[in-house]
């Protein structure tokens, strides 16, 4: 009787056990790498006309950490080339509300040797709407601070302001694996008292069951109060490895 009671829950454990791995695996698959709040491990590479920039994150279940470290790596009229910049976010996702913190940075080098430099923090929120199996819209909502430190012919100078940015993401999730998005977002700007508008739209295709390119366009509207006298347009080609 004994030994009947302890191949029954012997037997019970192992299917709990198959059971469990074969969630995680199912849970493996059904991830959309477009899905902004899914949890995953990738290393990929992205290249526009004047960039090229590393791209790594890490998931561990809820918890997210994601860095890109870009190089400017060709001279136009906007500065020499060697700028670089980067990104370091964390981010943490639970029933599709997630909150991150993200670091945002970099450095143009200009002729004579002017640079400047600029770092902006942000805290903010995002929420996950499952329109339909393969629609998802994600609202998103941050607030932060950002300095800026120029040296201008000898003379050095700061400026800092507080900044709130709200946005959405919109994704279409093929059931391949393939995805589509648009995001757009504005930035106010409460010191200079002006609004950034700017558009991120593309996509990727998964080409293997771990590797993925994807192309994307980065549009940011002129705006006279910050300086930026014209329209911005910007591509890029990426390629990711999952892991």
């Amino acid at each position: 009787m004994k030994i009947s009671m302890v191949k029954t829950a012997g037997a019970v454990l192992i299917a709990a056990m198959a059971m469990n791995v074969a969630a995680q695996e199912q849970a493996k698959e059904d991830i959309n790498y477009g899905d902004p709040t899914a949890s995953f491990s990738t290393l990929g590479v992205s290249a526009s006309k004047d960039h090229t920039q590393l791209n790594g994150m890490y998931g561990v279940g809820s918890n997210i950490f994601q860095l890109d470290l870009g190089v400017k790596n060709k001279t136009d009229e906007k500065g020499k080339s060697g700028d670089v910049n980067y990104r370091g976010r964390y981010f943490h996702v639970t029933d599709g509300l997630g909150y991150s913190v993200d670091v945002i940075g970099g450095q143009n080098n200009f002729d004579g040797g002017d640079k400047s430099t600029s770092n902006t923090v942000l805290a903010g929120l995002i929420y996950k709407f499952q329109v339909t199996d393969n629609i998802s819209v994600f609202p998103m909502a941050s607030l932060g601070y950002t300095r800026t430190d120029s040296d201008t012919l000898g003379i050095k100078d700061k400026d800092t302001d507080t900044l709130f940015q709200g946005g959405v993401y919109a994704m279409y999730g093929f059931d391949a694996g393939h995805w589509l998005y648009v995001n757009p977002k504005v930035t106010h700007m409460r010191k200079a008292n002006a609004n950034l508008a700017q558009v991120e739209a593309g996509g990727g295709f998964m080409v293997a069951e771990k590797v993925s390119v994807g192309a994307k366009v980065e549009y940011t509207a002129k705006n006279t109060k910050l300086n930026m006298d014209k329209d911005d347009t910007v591509a890029w080609l990426q390629a990711n490895y999952y892991f």
